[in-house]
């Protein structure tokens, strides 16, 4: 598991990489390549290339959301016009802060995260979703978890929280909760997650 976290964290340096050199020529005003078009930057065909493995990635990257500001606690952005019916795939860094929902290979929601504190360590790896409750209440913690996606069998799980500076999880990623509502509708069971950074542990199940 330690082998795939690092080739899942090389992928997420290149989107990164590829997110940041198409805000720094927007911002001088050049022209993009990738291309942008309709508030999405698309991928060349070589930048595609280097996202396309498998094992690390279920679906070749192909664009992402434009987003031309710095993401702050408590902020998302949420745009699929134009993104067909696809399978998803949900990326978390760790070490960025944010969560970005793949559908098809194209971006459509980001948001800032919460994850875990240092005595309970968010895991890092790829985790199918395993179950979905709209209306969970964790008994271990005595605590609201909307919309939650669990993605290991002792809990770990995506879902509503308060994203605020200085909040930290027992392990989970929380979103903001309007975020969770609608990444609720548009995951299903099966989809898979992939969790990335030097700040969690790796999951050695």
């Amino acid at each position: 598991m330690v082998a795939l976290s690092v080739g899942i964290a090389s992928v997420a340096h290149h989107i990164y990489n590829v997110r940041q050199e198409a805000r720094a020529a927007a911002a001088v005003g050049e022209m993009v390549v990738p291309s942008v078009a309709d508030s999405r930057t698309y991928l060349t065909v070589a930048q595609t290339a280097q996202t396309a493995d498998p094992a690390l990635w279920p679906v070749p990257v192909r664009s992402l959301l434009a987003i031309d500001r710095r993401l702050h606690h408590g902020d998302w952005v949420w745009n699929e016009r134009g993104v067909p019916a696809a399978p998803v795939t949900v990326r978390v860094d760790l070490d960025a802060q944010l969560v970005s929902v793949f559908r098809g290979g194209h971006e459509i929601a980001a948001a800032v995260i919460l994850y875990g504190a240092d005595s309970h360590l968010t895991p890092i790896g790829r985790f199918p979703i395993i179950m979905k409750a709209a209306r969970h209440h964790s008994h271990t913690y005595d605590a609201p978890m909307p919309y939650m996606l669990r993605l290991t069998a002792d809990g770990v799980a995506i879902h509503g929280s308060n994203v605020r500076s200085g909040n930290a999880t027992h392990g989970c990623i929380g979103v903001p909760t309007e975020f969770a509502r609608r990444l609720f509708t548009v995951a299903g069971r099966g989809d898979d997650v992939l969790i990335v950074g030097n700040r969690g542990k790796p999951d050695t199940a």
